[in-house]
């Protein structure tokens, strides 16, 4: 049995995370005595409220109403003062970057590189939207980010964050635990806020804090990628990224130089830092904890909230005659006697409604954690592709082996592949079995009478199928990993059929072949429509571009959940602003995947934006 704490209109759940700053809770907020949605709700410790947060509280709702619509942060934000201060956003299913790190360090997961620049890309194109409107963290760590179990990053405490970072001095368990995120004294709000990138980046390679300033360039000469699991010194395109953001070399002198910086190592080089592969690790680090979240927002949804809701205090007598007598018990009976008769009429539609609406959450639930399913187990074979390559290659070098170190080192690399094998092959038939597990929940609630109304079912898409050995090649490579409107929270699904899809559209438990057919392009659901920028001077535009509408055309990038994830410029004007503002526009708009054969897949689309003359 679940508890609950009241804190205002909310109800607290579980608890999240802990950290210096306070605690994180999944919230609940009520209709009547049923669940109306989740939340996520941050209480503060009392060495903060005391220090004066709750007098902030205008700052803070000024820089949420900035960042409501930007990408990489938290969205819904309501501040609540008082002794009891707590802010509230939207439910993101997921944990803290802070205990990503640790639980990756004790369960000795290796965190790849890729993550590691999944994490810093998304963090850096926030930081950038950040001082883009004149704003700035000052408070960066990894207790600042919010790692969602679909793979996307958030700074969730970006709206009071610059307001924390005033209170520091009258906060001294809290600076303490800044010490390692703190850059030097006298260095500009962009370059603190680098820093502290820098060191969230440094920790998410090497699984350890950053050292002291004098001892920092001595320790990046030789730091390993020990959260990889790996002896191999930090590669030089990375550790030259790290350096500048640590100012051990000539740091970055603007947000866009960093970003320009960042991404020719990230699509010029070996890695593919995309959400999928984010989405997979959270997946495979915190599967005890999605599980117990998916069954506790399952038993809120069945819940009943009576206990919890206030009292309302005794209403005073309706009126009174002159001569003192009261009518109250008169007109309360009556109108007891007309609520039960409303209430008799109405009461079986109301049942009906409700378990309709009951069951078709529960589909949407099955159908989700089996799409899921079918996304893990295309990344398990994968890795088993990658780990039997390795294999056969190490077996290549044991017969050339032309000394008794290389033949050692080749046997120890055949049984290492050997033990990943052995993991994978685990791993596979769990999510097998829970594949056909969750098959036949599908199939038992698509049967329930309650499912087949008597008006005729809208169209329902049948479960997902998901054939593994097709999927990877149809990720396009080296996308970045960033997040993006039209994320649908985990407490907020997408709109389910009013009526389950028949038993024989249930997904069996092999996956079946994409259908062959016509391949479609990615469409607009919400075009954004760019801001064309100002120019100082005109004077400054080349002949050819005065006086001639401008126009930007990009490429946009969108995977198959819809997610603008890669924005390129095909034709476009360098150096004016107008690449930028395309390419964000691009970037906030909203869109319907491409498909193949009705199966949303990978794809992208070319898009033209016209900005008029120059002003």
């Amino acid at each position: 049995m679940a508890s609950y704490t009241r804190l205002g209109t909310y109800l607290l759940a579980n608890e999240l995370t802990a950290d210096p700053f306070g605690k994180i809770h999944r919230g609940l907020s009520l209709s009547g005595s049923s669940l109306e949605r989740h939340a996520l709700v941050r209480t503060f410790s009392d060495e903060i409220i005391e220090a004066g947060l709750p007098s902030k509280l205008e700052e803070i709702n000024r820089v949420a109403a900035l960042l409501a619509t930007q990408r990489g942060f938290g969205h819904g934000y309501k501040v609540f003062g008082g002794r009891s201060m707590h802010v509230v956003c939207d439910y993101v299913q997921g944990r803290s970057l802070s205990q990503m790190l640790e639980k990756s360090k004790v369960e000795q997961i290796p965190l790849g590189v890729d993550h590691a620049l999944s994490v810093l890309q998304s963090l850096a194109q926030a930081l950038v939207q950040l001082h883009g409107k004149g704003l700035s963290h000052g408070m960066l760590s990894p207790h600042s980010v919010w790692i969602s179990f679909e793979g996307a990053t958030h700074i969730l405490d970006a709206p009071f964050a610059a307001c924390l970072n005033t209170l520091l001095p009258k906060c001294p368990t809290i600076q303490a635990s800044r010490a390692a995120y703190q850059g030097p004294a006298g260095t500009s709000a962009l370059q603190q806020d680098l820093f502290a990138l820098g060191a969230v980046f440094y920790e998410l390679l090497t699984l350890s804090k950053l050292p002291s300033q004098d001892l920092l360039s001595a320790t990046l000469a030789k730091a390993t990628l020990k959260a990889a699991q790996e002896d191999e010194l930090i590669p030089t395109e990375i550790l030259g990224i790290l350096k500048r953001l640590l100012g051990v070399e000539k740091g970055f002198e603007s947000p866009s130089i960093f970003i320009t910086e960042l991404e020719r190592v990230l699509y010029d080089g070996d890695y593919s830092p995309t959400t999928f592969n984010m989405a997979f690790f959270m997946h495979t680090l915190f599967r005890e904890e999605n599980e117990h979240d998916n069954q506790a927002m399952k038993a809120d949804q069945a819940a009943d909230f009576s206990p919890f809701l206030e009292t309302e205090p005794a209403k005073a007598k309706l009126f009174e005659t002159t001569g003192g007598k009261s009518y109250t018990k008169a007109i309360v009976l009556g109108g007891a006697a007309v609520v039960a008769l409303l209430g008799f009429l109405g009461i079986k539609s109301y049942s009906d409604t409700q378990a309709l609406k009951k069951t078709t959450a529960d589909l949407a639930m099955a159908q989700r954690e089996n799409a899921e399913i079918a996304a893990r187990l295309t990344d398990i074979n994968r890795q088993e592709q990658k780990v039997l390559a390795e294999k056969t290659l190490a077996e290549s070098q044991l017969k050339g082996a032309k000394t008794a170190e290389e033949k050692r080192k080749a046997e120890e690399r055949i049984a290492e592949a050997n033990k990943q094998q052995a993991d994978l092959q685990k791993q596979k038939q769990d999510t097998q079995q829970q594949q056909q597990q969750t098959a036949q929940r599908i199939q038992t609630i698509a049967q329930l009478p309650v499912n087949k109304p008597a008006t005729a079912p809208a169209p329902s898409m049948p479960v997902a199928q998901i054939n593994p050995s097709q999927l990877p090649s149809q990720l396009p490579k080296n996308l970045p990993s960033t997040h993006l409107p039209g994320t649908t929270p985990a407490n907020n699904p997408a709109p389910t059929p009013t009526a389950a899809p028949p038993p024989t559209q249930v997904a069996p438990p092999a996956p079946a072949p994409i259908a062959e057919g016509p391949e479609l392009p990615p469409t607009f659901l919400k075009r954004v429509m760019p801001s064309a920028p100002r120019l100082a001077n005109k004077n400054f535009l080349p002949n050819n571009l005065r006086g001639i509408d401008i126009e930007v055309t990009v490429k946009v990038f969108v995977d198959s959940q819809g997610r603008a994830v890669k924005v390129t410029i095909e034709k476009g004007i360098e150096g004016f602003g107008y690449n930028d503002a395309a390419k964000q526009a691009a970037y906030d708009s909203t869109y319907s995947p491409a498909t193949k054969g009705g199966k949303p897949v990978n794809g992208s689309i070319v898009v033209s934006y016209k900005f008029g003359k120059a002003r």
